[in-house]
């Protein structure tokens, strides 16, 4: 038997939750909300092509082969561009780096490879751009890319991986940027 209770109308005021949507939507992007997750740059193409932007929704799929997933908003250029070039990285953010997170994010309003500025980049093995001092680095060709609804699942195969040892990880929770160390 289950220990997870449903949360009733009537518990909502206790509770603290302030939506009151009729719909799941508005539940829905708030229970995310409480999900904390890694930020990365998902990044690909080269030189005045590239282009990239944050991702909180990636996630394992195998070891072996190892490749992974991350969901891209179907209306980015980075999955455009991503689905142009065939390969991408996927730069997992340290907790110094929540100005890169913003920066990709679109919040100063830098579009395609001005969004790279204030970063030391490079190419690993697929030609993506890699942020040299990420936590880590996985290097991707593109598998295969499922759209659904208002995103697109991109699966990813990994091809290299490079780790920088840095000592803590940039989290997003609540819409906002925690580090933990």
């Amino acid at each position: 038997m289950s220990m997870m209770g449903t949360l009733r109308v009537d518990d909502k005021a206790r509770a603290g939750a302030p939506d009151k949507s009729p719909d799941a939507s508005g539940g829905f992007r708030l229970a995310m909300r409480e999900f904390a997750s890694g930020v990365t740059v998902v990044a690909t193409g080269q030189g005045d092509g590239r282009c990239g932007c944050t991702a909180t929704a990636i996630a394992s799929l195998s070891m072996n082969p190892p490749s992974l997933v991350v969901c891209l908003n179907q209306a980015t250029s980075t999955l455009a561009a991503l689905r142009r070039e065939g390969v991408f990285s996927v730069n997992i953010l340290a907790g110094h780096q929540q100005d890169l997170a913003e920066r990709f994010a679109g919040r100063d309003g830098a579009q395609g490879a001005a969004r790279f500025a204030g970063g030391d980049w490079a190419p690993l093995t697929t030609g993506a751009p890699a942020l040299f001092d990420a936590l880590a680095v996985l290097d991707c060709r593109v598998e295969d890319i499922v759209d659904r609804h208002t995103h697109a699942i991109v699966i990813g195969a990994v091809e290299a991986v490079r780790l920088s040892g840095a000592p803590a990880a940039l989290l997003h929770w609540r819409s906002h940027f925690e580090t933990l160390e």
